[in-house]
């Protein structure tokens, strides 16, 4: 499956996270692939936004993997909580994820409470671009084929 974002989608996506950021006062949200590549993010407290994501992604892999091995389809969130700041990883679809860092002064309730309508929004953003024609693309797009996504510019052939 092959999926082009443009920069509208994007920008939506990005307007849902900083919605997510105020109501659940959250330090930072990064919506990333399957693989770990960052389609969007908001706010502080990621770090190093790249390898939260790809380390997200593949903490969300083996809680598949454990649902998996205890009979359930799936887990659609995970929650690892530390001293000082806390990550919520939550499924947008299978190809795509939710995370959000909050610090120990937030509360879980309203990440949790926040997230899953902002996941919700994402789901039918991404939805609504894979329903896209070709004629819609722009050439400044994100793709998602089989979990992997890449930011094509100018020039680069859409869909490769």
């Amino acid at each position: 499956m092959s999926q082009s974002l443009i920069e509208k989608d994007v920008s939506q996506i990005r307007k849902v996270l900083q919605e997510l950021l105020v109501k659940s006062e959250a330090e930072g949200c990064v919506v990333c692939d399957s693989g770990g590549y960052v389609l969007a993010q908001e706010g502080r407290g990621a770090g190093d936004s790249l390898v939260v994501s790809a380390l997200g992604a593949g903490v969300f892999a083996a809680s598949r993997e454990l649902a998996r091995i205890l009979g359930e389809n799936e887990f659609s969130a995970v929650f690892h909580q530390g001293e000082r700041k806390s990550i919520f990883i939550r499924a947008v679809n299978p190809e795509v994820l939710l995370v959000v860092i909050f610090s120990n002064a937030g509360s879980i309730g309203l990440v949790r409470l926040y997230a899953a309508p902002a996941a919700v929004e994402m789901h039918r953003i991404l939805d609504e671009a894979r329903g896209r024609t070709g004629s819609e693309k722009s050439p400044h797009q994100f793709v998602l084929t089989d979990g992997a996504s890449l930011f094509m510019g100018k020039g680069a052939p859409a869909g490769s």
